[in-house]
């Protein structure tokens, strides 16, 4: 590729969330490139001013005055949704309210698109509520990238299994995070490839630099420290973290993240701190004041079909880390600390917190470039390359 391209994304996860994950990044890799990008938000409902006041005033001001332009060639835009997309809304799955749902993006996603300068763009397609935008941005590639096996967490509609397909049925190329994921989605799309999820390696090597400090909210807990990193989702294990509180009442258990589940199990234990959100950049000030860090994840039809963003960066920090033995992490046994059940998480974490081998900590790091943003994003480049070389073939007859 030597032109520059414009990209649009559609329906990624709010742009300043604390997890940045592979949509922000790849925006971020076209626009320092050269390429014009505007990523799309994924809707926010009026009503969560009430929950998440902060985040969603911000995706008002950028609904309002949006597109925001965050960085040379990168914008970011926002719409709200008048239904909240969940299950257990009355008719949220429903045709009628899906069609309310777009029809202020379907509205206005052109004129966002004119102010960000973009034209016929690769879209790119977070979620398939989105697929009403697709066409009014006349596409010149349409990539879906599936992060997540959507259809099957229970707090999507129903019909979200039919609108995906629908989505599958106008893509011209389909990404898979993770080779379970593309197991399931392969049967639906030719031109399904797997690029699994990978880390700033840089940013998160910063852990090991002797410039930067531990976070004085974990600075001052007893040790050793065992961390989390990210939202508390209800595949997050809280029961066994609870047991495992319990059986190291001398250790610290830190979750840096929203909740968003119930965590009655740990929330009263002494030695579990909750510590909510904290700015992406300051991250590696928490990794440097953690013993071992944790995907204390439970079997489950989205776990098991994940390439979680955060084992890469433990792994970029040097950390000793310990995960549930996922089917995308089942590579790095030995690097990590992989178990099945409580007995094998226990002892992985005696394992992780004795483990001072600076050999081992150059292993992992030296791992983590192997699985950067960087190598991934070739990879991204390349299947658009071939797919928009593919269309060009059939439109010319040959």
């Amino acid at each position: 590729m030597t032109e520059p391209r414009s990209y649009v994304f559609l329906y990624g996860p709010t742009w300043d969330a604390p997890s940045q994950v592979s949509k922000h990044h790849l925006a971020r890799h076209w626009a320092a490139r050269g390429d014009n990008v505007l990523y799309v938000e994924s809707q926010f409902h009026p009503l969560s001013l009430l929950t998440r006041r902060r985040e969603v005033g911000r995706m008002w001001g950028r609904f309002a005055g949006g597109p925001v332009q965050f960085a040379d060639r990168l914008w970011v835009q926002a719409y709200p949704s008048l239904v909240p997309y969940r299950a257990g809304v009355p008719l949220a799955g429903s045709a009628m309210a899906r069609w309310a749902n777009q029809a202020v993006p379907r509205a206005l996603v052109r004129r966002s698109a004119r102010r960000a300068r973009v034209d016929r763009p690769v879209v790119v397609v977070g979620t398939a509520t989105a697929l009403p935008l697709v066409d009014r941005l006349d596409p010149s590639l349409v990539v879906y990238h599936c992060s997540d096996d959507y259809a099957s967490q229970p707090n999507f509609p129903t019909s979200f299994l039919k609108q995906e397909r629908s989505l599958m049925s106008r893509a011209d190329l389909v990404i898979c995070t993770a080779e379970e994921l593309t197991r399931v989605k392969s049967p639906l799309h030719t031109n399904t490839h797997t690029v699994t999820n990978g880390a700033d390696v840089e940013h998160f090597m910063a852990t090991q630099d002797g410039s930067t400090g531990v976070a004085p909210d974990v600075a001052g807990l007893p040790g050793p420290v065992i961390g989390y990193i990210g939202t508390v989702f209800e595949w997050v294990d809280v029961q066994l973290l609870a047991r495992a509180a319990q059986a190291r009442p001398g250790w610290s258990f830190a979750l840096i993240g929203p909740v968003a589940t119930d965590v009655s199990a740990i929330e009263a234990l002494p030695n579990v701190h909750l510590l909510g959100p904290r700015p992406y950049g300051e991250l590696p000030s928490y990794l440097k004041g953690f013993d071992v860090a944790t995907v204390p994840f439970i079997f489950h039809d989205v776990t098991l079909r994940a390439s979680p963003v955060k084992f890469y960066e433990y792994l970029a920090s040097g950390v000793p880390t310990v995960a549930t033995r996922l089917p995308d992490l089942r590579r790095f046994d030995g690097l990590a600390g992989l178990y099945d059940g409580y007995d094998e998480f226990m002892a992985a974490l005696d394992a992780g917190v004795a483990d001072r081998s600076e050999d081992a900590r150059e292993a992992r790091m030296r791992a983590a470039k192997d699985n950067s943003w960087t190598v991934r994003f070739a990879q991204i480049d390349g299947l658009i390359d071939e797919s928009l070389a593919s269309r060009q073939k059939d439109r010319n007859g040959d």
